[in-house]
């Protein structure tokens, strides 16, 4: 039996709505060495997007670097298989990846070397670990373009495929049990969860049937834990990185984490066996939606204890949030209001509240004979649906200071900005 543990699209130095995400995913790390504390696992792959970003931050290349040292440190016999992502770049993954090889930890960055394995063995038996990196246009070579690159995933996928038949087949003679592939693409059928980079269509898609040779195949790019075919599945990010990663919790609009996974497999002569790993984030997601009172209700410390009369938000205070206010007039510093309460708050939406103005805008053009106004125009529409105050043309007296100030500096700005249009 050959056992392994899948993850993928960690993406390392993410920044949640002005939010670093370091802590979290160090805390998401742990959790993984803790598991690989079995030593009954032969390997771990990391199916692609370690990092966020193709230049990623010192403090995610620390975290990341500190991560593996820990885990070679309690388990130094086990193998470890990385391939970079779209968000990663496979110069920068790869540095340093001969040596890495020695230390058992391969770094599959190159396309062109997807049909080379790294063998695997383990009481007896030998698994293949085939390392297919993200396919950018011309990773590979073949003869159905002007120039012989190939610029289609599904193209490039097939051709990355042949490939890897034609050497599995050749292993077939070599006493090798199991064959493993890593990939990180867009499988045809998969549920995108919003917050993954997706080509719009299907052009992009790749039908995993591609791969049927495989004994199991490990996805990342898409965010939700998920099976796409007899022998593949996506371990979907191991955190929530979009409130868009959330699932309605049954009481009206308001939505929850989505539960996260890795994956523990199980190769046996009889089949892949998948068990689902929860992961414990240090602080879940969530989105709600209501009336601000439903959120500031007895907001001082001395009564904030009350706030369990609504069990969702008495669980979720201290996780991030984003509220979504339904009020039809706007709340001033709502944010910042809400934040003694919830310290995590990331997103605050007015949406209802700014639908309203659009259409007290729209509605008062009408009024006026629906010609064609200025900013500056729209500007005291604005003060006006916000705050009641009117200009002194319209109130036919003296405009209130304070507004005749606001008015005065807005069309100060507004002047600047054409004017630096203009120059530019």
């Amino acid at each position: 039996m050959i056992k392994l543990l899948h993850t993928a699209d960690l993406h390392l130095g993410k920044v949640f709505h002005d939010q670093s995400l370091a802590e979290d995913q160090a805390v998401m790390l742990d959790s993984i060495v803790s598991i690989l504390a079995d030593d009954s696992y032969s390997a771990l792959v990391v199916s692609g997007d370690v990092y966020d970003r193709s230049i990623p931050s010192p403090e995610a290349v620390e975290l990341f670097g500190a991560f593996l040292a820990k885990v070679k440190g309690a388990q130094p016999k086990l193998e470890i298989f990385i391939i970079p992502g779209n968000h990663d770049s496979q110069a920068r993954l790869g540095f340093g990846r001969e040596l890495f090889a020695g230390l058992n930890i391969h770094l599959g960055v190159r396309a062109e070397e997807c049909d080379k394995p790294v063998i695997v063995e383990k009481g007896g038996e030998k698994c293949a670990f085939f390392l297919l990196p993200f396919l950018s246009h011309g990773a590979l070579e073949g003869d159905n373009s002007d120039d012989g690159a190939l610029r289609s995933q599904y193209a490039l996928a097939e051709a990355a495929a042949r490939r890897m038949e034609k050497a599995r087949a050749e292993l077939a003679e070599s006493s090798i049990s199991y064959s493993v592939l890593l990939a990180h693409l867009f499988a045809a059928g998969g549920m995108e969860s919003g917050a993954e980079r997706v080509f719009a269509g299907t052009a992009e898609q790749v039908p995993v049937t591609l791969f049927r040779g495989f004994d199991y195949v490990a996805l990342g790019h898409l965010h939700r834990c998920q099976r796409v075919g007899d022998n593949a599945w996506y371990s979907g990010s191991p955190l929530s990185y979009s409130f868009s990663e959330t699932v309605p919790l049954g009481n009206g609009e308001d939505r929850g984490q989505q539960e996260k996974f890795f994956l523990s497999v199980e190769l046996t002569h009889t089949g892949a066996q998948v068990e689902k790993i929860p992961v414990k984030p240090l602080r879940s997601v969530w989105s709600f939606s209501g009336k601000f009172a439903r959120f500031s209700t007895d907001i001082s410390p001395e009564t904030s204890d009350k706030i369990s009369h609504d069990r969702a938000l008495a669980a979720a205070k201290n996780d991030y949030l984003e509220i979504r206010l339904t009020d039809g007039g706007i709340t001033e510093n709502a944010r910042e209001i809400l934040r003694s309460r919830f310290p995590n708050i990331l997103s605050l939406r007015q949406n209802d509240a700014f639908a309203g103005l659009r259409s007290s805008a729209v509605l008062r053009r009408n009024v006026d004979g629906g010609e064609r106004r200025s900013l500056s125009d729209d500007f005291k529409d604005f003060l006006f649906s916000v705050y009641g105050e009117e200009s002194a043309e319209e109130s036919g007296a003296c405009a209130v200071p304070e507004t005749a100030a606001k008015i005065e500096l807005f069309n100060l700005l507004l002047a600047e900005a054409e004017a630096e249009e203009v120059s530019s």
